[in-house]
């Protein structure tokens, strides 16, 4: 804690004795987007009933912009959060009018390389599945199902001159903490890769579930891209200090994606995570997104429409998705997102 304090009044030092540029016309951008589907789950055992309906799976509200040369902000919020929308948030009693957002920090530039920023952040975690926003995932494995991405905290990162790298160095309250004032805390270190064919999101963390104690992830977010045809393979460690096989506790996705034009996209996506670290009947468990025992399968494939000539606004989707969970279901989804421009000056 005294460290982090050094670091804050270090920070706090450094901002003082900069004098702040002259200021600019503030800049704001303010859009809102959501998404509805109609969906049916099929199950392919005879002890279970179909269903199907339409409905809102989102309603987002982003704004972003600049006070001066040196200040910028974002926020989004997600109207469609409730108390239960994540297992470890419904166990926190912590909670606050920040927990329904999923950002809203300030940043400041030091200069062209360096910038600093603070607020409710996104858990800078590695990997494409991760890094996505949840409007635009369609299915996803049991660590995407079960993390908890946002927290307070603040961090700092490094641009390289050709903007291809990107390295960020982040503190914030650990995802598990389940008090105001619990002293746990995530450490968490990423790199945001452009080498034009092939793209990264690596990140190393260090997440406290007890004072001193923790999780590491190590996760490898690779991207590669031929012509019209992406593949996103991302590669998840998780081990404990306690854990005896290391690469016990793991998941692995892949998603395939070739765009016949910039308005028509298949996918085919799977992914399997695992946890054998520890019994499925252990009294107290390091891993709380996938927890010992699991040996989830997931897949499907589908694809995207973009009626509008070169815009991105609105997308039309259809896919197939299954599992090997206990009740299995064949699920089909027909849904549209549009995004709604409100406001930029």
């Amino acid at each position: 804690m005294k460290k982090i304090l050094t670091v804050f009044l270090l920070v706090l030092s450094t901002l003082s004795n900069v004098a702040i540029s002259q200021d600019i016309n503030p800049k704001v951008r303010l859009k809102f987007n959501t998404r509805f589907d109609f969906e049916s789950l099929s199950p392919t055992n005879r002890d279970s009933s179909a269903s199907s309906g339409i409905h809102g799976k989102f309603f987002n509200i982003m704004i972003d912009g600049e006070i001066n040369e040196k200040f910028s902000y974002n926020y989004r919020q997600r109207i469609s959060l409730n108390a239960v929308d994540n297992f470890q948030f419904a166990g926190k009693d912590n909670k606050s009018n920040f927990h329904p957002i999923d950002w809203a920090y300030i940043n400041y530039k030091v200069n062209d390389a360096f910038t600093l920023s603070g607020g409710q952040q996104v858990i800078q975690l590695g990997g494409w599945e991760y890094d996505y926003a949840p409007i635009d995932q369609y299915f996803w494995s049991d660590f995407w199902n079960n993390v908890y991405c946002y927290e307070l905290g603040a961090m700092i990162n490094y641009t390289s001159k050709n903007k291809n790298h990107n390295l960020g160095f982040q503190i914030s309250n650990s995802p598990f903490s389940t008090k105001k004032f619990s002293s746990l805390y995530a450490y968490n270190l990423i790199w945001y890769g452009n080498m034009d064919w092939f793209k990264t999101i690596y990140s190393v963390n260090m997440i406290e579930y007890e004072k001193g104690h923790f999780i590491n992830y190590i996760i490898l977010g690779n991207k590669f891209t031929f012509g019209g045809f992406t593949l996103e393979l991302d590669l998840i460690n998780r081990a404990s200090a306690k854990q005896k096989n290391f690469f016990a506790d793991y998941s692995i996705i892949g998603d395939a994606t070739y765009s016949f034009n910039n308005r028509f996209n298949a996918f085919i996506k799977g992914g399997y995570d695992e946890n054998k670290a520890q019994s499925s009947h252990a009294a107290f468990v390091y891993d709380r997104y996938v927890v010992p025992g699991t040996k989830y399968l997931y897949y499907g494939l589908g694809v995207e429409y973009f009626p509008i000539k070169d815009k991105k606004d609105v997308r039309v989707h259809a896919y197939w998705t299954s599992n090997n969970a206990d009740v299995k279901y064949n699920t089909f989804n027909v849904g549209v997102t549009w995004q709604m421009k409100v406001l930029e000056r």
